[in-house]
């Protein structure tokens, strides 16, 4: 179920709607050849990324001296009420409670089949994760915590320097994102207790609640970690349907990258895709910039469930 609405808003501070659209395709062209080599190009890449399109641009609003500013501590304890504000936890709960049906039926498992035997092949493989291809773009990539998240936290550190970057404000926000929401990540995938496809348990993608065998995955880390950086690009650019909706479609990679290897079921990348979401908007709502655009929300009905999304423009 789609609702749209239109919507006049004044712009953001840090949209970056008056640069051309040629500059981000010059960008989206240069991209690629930096992620075949390295990881560590692949964290350069993505800061720069952040740094062309996240530019804020000038207002009136800007010659107004700033109110202070809470600390950092402040911000996260803040970051965490948001977080876990009721009507947040209603909204995972319902995404928790929908991912709990499809884990714990046949839906996972006949999604991952169909998957498995119709769609993957060996240029999928080349773009998901496959070390010895030539492909340059491997999407599991942007979901290794052990590069991301010190990236986020190494671009928050400019803000030391200057307090007005986008690279600074991107991994402020990126940084929060991760610090409020993978607590909680963690802590549904103890609970949940569910195995990955490739172990071929028995019990499939079944919930073992706080089980000892050593399962943790029913929740996908590769697709929280890898949704937080381009969900934050997006809600930066809440004016810029160029770069906006890429960064969206850009957050679902590395989820999509452990369906096609087949290192967790399609529920445990959703889950770990909303996860993500909801720290990512959780940290632009304590912001006071709530971002105009797609909102996502899980639904359920009599019917059926499903995600409801909401546009703003």
């Amino acid at each position: 179920m789609i609702i749209l609405s239109e919507q006049t808003e004044k712009n953001f501070p840090d949209t970056v709607t008056d640069r051309p659209y040629t500059q981000y395709l010059k960008v989206i062209e240069l991209i690629p050849g930096a992620l075949r080599i390295t990881p560590a190009k692949l964290s350069v890449a993505l800061v720069c990324l952040c740094s062309l399109l996240s530019v804020p641009s000038a207002s009136a609003a800007d010659a107004v001296p700033p109110a202070a500013k809470p600390g950092i501590a402040d911000t996260i304890a803040d970051d965490y009420r948001g977080y876990f504000s009721k009507d947040r936890l209603t909204r995972l709960g319902i995404a928790i409670g929908l991912g709990g049906i499809a884990a714990n039926t046949n839906i996972d498992t006949n999604i991952r089949n169909w998957y498995q035997d119709k769609v993957r092949n060996e240029q999928t493989d080349s773009w998901a994760s496959s070390e010895d291809s030539n492909a340059a773009f491997r999407a599991k990539l942007f979901g290794e915590g052990k590069y991301m998240v010190p990236v986020a936290l190494l671009a928050a550190s400019v803000n030391y320097l200057d307090t007005d970057t986008a690279v600074g404000g991107w991994g402020a926000n990126a940084s929060r994102a991760y610090i409020v929401g993978l607590p909680a990540m963690w802590g549904m995938q103890f609970a949940t207790g569910a195995a990955r496809p490739s172990s071929y348990a028995p019990s499939g993608s079944a919930w073992r609640p706080f089980n000892q065998d050593g399962y943790a995955h029913g929740v996908s880390g590769h697709s929280f970690v890898g949704a937080v950086p381009f969900l934050t690009i997006a809600y930066m650019n809440p004016d810029n349907g160029w770069v906006k909706y890429p960064a969206y479609l850009a957050s679902m990679a590395a989820g999509w990258s452990r369906i096609n290897d087949d290192a967790h079921y399609p529920s445990q990348v959703v889950l770990g895709w909303y996860m993500a979401y909801e720290a990512v908007d959780t940290v632009f709502e304590n912001n006071g910039k709530k971002k105009k655009g797609l909102t996502v929300a899980p639904m359920a009905g009599l019917d059926g469930f499903g995600l409801m999304a909401h546009a703003e423009w």
